[in-house]
């Protein structure tokens, strides 16, 4: 298993870099995923569309490929009336990121979302048993971890974890912070996550100095619960999830987010308004930062477009 293979490098190295906005790297391309259900719909009639986002992605040298399944649960399909295709369309989805997983000459692990916020809360008991349901299809459908979601609250964040923990698959859950009074009392919280299962907890910022600002705030509780940190960076501050933001020059964003390298994080990707070409230029930038693998001359050359873009 690939994630088997890179595993170690959430403790030194290179740190994984995982994708960027599904929903901007999709509207880059005239696709829009802006409503409930519309992911299942692409999957219905149009997964070319989705293997070429994953081609995209990989040849964007990710070391997590993440399998787009956030909107591939029963309640979500509802809104296009596909329900009852949940489970073909969830695995129809980590199959078509695995075949491009195979095509890459370096492991690429296979990560299921866990979590959406196409889909409107719901009780907390309800919520548990769609979570669990969905995690099961993720695990039998090849995924090699979880990354979790909680739909806007930490309640939710703490379902998804027991959820995706559930299926014995390591479980990285993302918190979402527009600031730093969003996190809390951190201690509790990151205490918590691990109880649930959490493996490593991921910070969705909009800046890279708050990105830092909870690196260093959680470090020792993460260290404590024996975690690993990481951080999606927005492409900037005004960045809005699922749309692109043409402001954002990607050399320059991956200069920054290097800065998460030297504050403990272990994994790094893209958060709102980011594409592949941030992608790219983050994987080329760490690349040069830690040059452990063999290096082609695309790696020493940052520019602002993912290979074959």
């Amino acid at each position: 298993m690939s994630y088997e293979q890179i595993r170690h490098r959430l403790v030194q190295g290179r740190p994984l870099v995982v994708g960027a906005d599904v929903g901007a790297s999709f509207r880059v391309q005239g696709v829009s995923l802006d409503a409930p259900g519309s992911l299942g719909l692409l999957l219905r009639r149009g997964p070319e569309d989705v293997l070429g986002h994953y081609r995209a992605e990989a040849a964007c040298r990710v070391d997590v490929l993440c399998a787009l399944t956030a909107d591939t649960t029963p309640r979500a399909l509802a809104e296009v009336g596909m329900q009852h295709r949940a489970a073909m369309l969830t695995g129809l989805a980590v199959e078509l990121a695995l075949n491009a997983a195979t095509e890459c000459v370096k492991p690429v692990a296979v990560a299921g979302l866990l979590g959406s916020d196409m889909v409107s809360p719901v009780a907390a008991d309800r919520m548990h048993e769609e979570f669990v349901e969905h995690a099961e299809r993720l695990a039998a459908a090849g995924c090699e971890l979880i990354i979790a979601r909680g739909q806007g609250s930490h309640l939710g964040l703490m379902t998804a974890v027991v959820a995706a923990a559930s299926t014995d698959l390591p479980t990285w859950a993302v918190i979402e912070c527009r600031g730093a009074e969003d996190l809390g009392p951190v201690t509790p919280l990151i205490e918590g996550l691990q109880k649930a299962g959490a493996t490593a907890v991921i910070f969705e910022v909009p800046s890279i100095d708050l990105g830092i600002e909870l690196l260093d705030r959680a470090e020792a509780s993460i260290c404590a619960e024996g975690l690993f940190a990481g951080v999606l960076l927005a492409a900037s501050s005004d960045s809005v999830r699922g749309f692109p933001d043409v402001e954002s020059l990607p050399l320059s964003w991956a200069e920054r987010a290097l800065d998460f390298d030297l504050h403990g994080a272990r994994v790094i990707g893209g958060g709102a308004g980011t594409t592949e070409a941030h992608t790219a230029a983050l994987a080329r930038a760490l690349g040069i930062v830690h040059p452990s693998l063999p290096m082609t001359r695309s790696d020493t050359e940052l520019d602002h477009s993912p290979p074959g873009m």
